[in-house]
């Protein structure tokens, strides 16, 4: 099964798209997500949804017949950001899939939008920074030496010189 997964970096930021993870069920998605998407990148928290429950619908298209029957529910979308990420928005309120399609191109389309994601928030999956450790940025600073110190290294090669030339003073070979 394939998840979704999308990326909040600060606290109260919004969440933006970063790719998929395979997965046979919701907690090791989550897992997965954590591993593969939570520990180079400064991260507060992961969303995780199935693929399947991700509904697309671009400007001009027909969102379908809505039914209107049912319990409200809050939909999250999510909108191209201007490097072509799909960002969360905002969410709408509506009984069904073609409501909350309908809405969405409503609040939330742009002309030059290419498409529009929406999920109905029941299918998102949390993994917040309180759960779980994440990465972060990577500290690479290990890799550049700052200075080396070869004193130590040279008083240890003088003395054991010169432990060889006592030796060999004591053997008679000098």
């Amino acid at each position: 099964m394939i998840w979704e997964v999308f990326r909040q970096s600060n606290e109260g930021g919004e969440f933006k798209y970063c790719r998929d993870v395979h997965a046979p069920d919701r907690e090791m998605a989550k897992q997965f997500a954590v591993i593969q998407h939570g520990r180079r990148k400064p991260t507060n928290a992961l969303w995780v949804a199935p693929q399947e429950k991700i509904l697309s619908i671009s400007p001009g298209e027909d969102p379908g017949e809505s039914t209107a029957d049912g319990e409200t529910v809050e939909w999250v979308v999510f909108a191209p950001n201007f490097q072509g990420y799909q960002t969360e928005a905002g969410s709408v309120e509506a009984t069904d899939e073609a409501r909350a399609k309908a809405l969405a191109l409503e609040e939330f389309s742009d002309p030059d939008d290419k498409e529009l994601w929406v999920v109905e928030e029941q299918f998102l999956s949390e993994v917040n920074a309180t759960q779980v450790a994440f990465g972060g940025t990577t500290d690479k600073a290990y890799r550049f030496a700052q200075t080396y110190n070869v004193d130590p290294a040279a008083e240890e090669v003088a003395d054991s010189e010169g432990e060889q030339v006592e030796a060999e003073r004591r053997r008679g070979e000098l």
